[in-house]
């Protein structure tokens, strides 16, 4: 019994040795365990970042890659990105690994990187855009568009409208402390190297709309100009049985003058409920 308990501590303790050791990229590559290369994947989002990494060690190491981590730009007229997922890599002693990892831009003015593009590993963000890195990690959303549109409205002051995804757009507006988005306006965004990834282009208006009737009554709504103009109808003269209505609209607002509209549900010449958007 005595032998027994011996075996399995000293295989215990030689277990634990060889185990790798778990760090942080950044605390590896400070006291010069890994060397790491950092290149753009083409394109500001999405896993647009990829990372070589060389264990200079004999043992294997388990890197902790975490979100908000910032990669800056070696050109200085292109974007920094920073990694918007949580991330454990191992790498086995004297070897390389590469990762591609998602990313997201937060310079909205610079040019998009290119593939190739260099990159330096800096620090890990602070205040909200560390928060906005690690929601979005931990609520698994870095893979969608939308990830990008929320760090921009903290790392450039983007609108909240901009953000395609409900929950993470009340998110984004309860962190920054305004008011929670009624709609949802989308831009029209080409990731070409060099060139700026935001651009005011709104291109599609949407958002939910619900209402009551005590009657049945014709009912038209659509998108007016604040004089009153009717730019598009997303149903016109169609009958509405009373009751509780609702429904999710879009307009096409790409070729439209950028500003301030109304979004109208009319019964003839009755405004019956309206709400003013801008785009």
């Amino acid at each position: 019994m005595k032998k027994s308990i011996v075996l399995f501590s000293l295989l215990f303790i030689i277990t634990s040795f060889l185990q790798a050791k778990k760090i942080l990229l950044t605390e590896a590559v400070e006291k010069g365990y890994v060397e790491i290369l950092a290149e753009g994947e083409g394109g500001h989002s999405g896993k647009c970042l990829k990372l070589k990494i060389k264990n200079l060690r004999k043992k294997k190491i388990d890197l902790q890659i975490p979100a908000g981590l910032i990669f800056n730009s070696n050109d200085p007229t292109l974007q920094d990105l920073m990694i918007t997922e949580e991330r454990m890599l191992a790498v086995e002693g004297n070897k390389k690994r590469v990762a591609k990892m998602y990313a997201a831009c937060i310079q909205a003015p610079n040019g998009s990187p290119s593939l190739g593009s260099g990159f330096n590993m800096s620090l890990l963000a602070t205040g909200k855009l560390l928060e906005i890195a690690q929601y979005l990690a931990k609520e698994k959303l870095y893979k969608s568009p939308a990830a990008q549109y929320a760090v921009w409205s903290i790392s450039d002051n983007k609108r909240v409208e901009n953000i395609d995804n409900g929950g993470l757009a009340n998110h984004v507006a309860d962190l920054l402390g305004v008011a929670r988005p009624e709609y949802v306006v989308l831009h029209k965004t080409v990731s070409e190297p060099g060139a700026p990834a935001y651009r005011e282009a709104p291109s599609v208006l949407k958002g939910r709309w619900k209402f009551s009737m005590e009657e049945d009554k014709l009912m038209t709504f659509g998108l007016y100009t604040l004089d009153g103009e009717l730019k598009h109808a997303f149903f016109e003269n169609k009958k509405k049985v009373r009751g509780f209505h609702k429904f999710s609209f879009t307009f096409k607002v790409f070729n439209m003058p950028q500003g301030e509209y109304y979004v109208r549900l009319i019964s003839g010449d009755e405004v019956v409920e309206e709400k003013k958007v801008r785009f």
